[in-house]
């Protein structure tokens, strides 16, 4: 769940990505040679039950979106990035 998120704030931070969904986070796994979770919404879940991640204000390619929620950037930001 650590990398799918610190992936959504490369998506967003870096990519500069407004939202992102499953696809988006599937192609960043693979360009960043990491293995995929076998349930990514599962990842994406359990960052948004954890208030890391929240659902996007729109679909992006008929598709839910997630965004990261300050309390999110802010954890990696603090934990992750050094």
């Amino acid at each position: 769940t650590r990398k799918t998120l610190a992936l959504g704030y490369y998506l967003e931070h870096v990519e500069g990505l407004p939202f992102f969904n499953i696809e988006d986070l599937a192609a960043v796994f693979q360009a960043a040679k990491e293995r995929r979770p076998k349930n990514m919404n599962d990842a994406v879940n359990k960052n948004v039950a954890r208030g890391l991640l929240m659902e996007a204000p729109e679909k992006k390619d008929s598709k839910k979106a997630w965004v990261l929620t300050s309390t999110g950037e802010r954890y990696i930001e603090s934990s992750l990035i050094k």
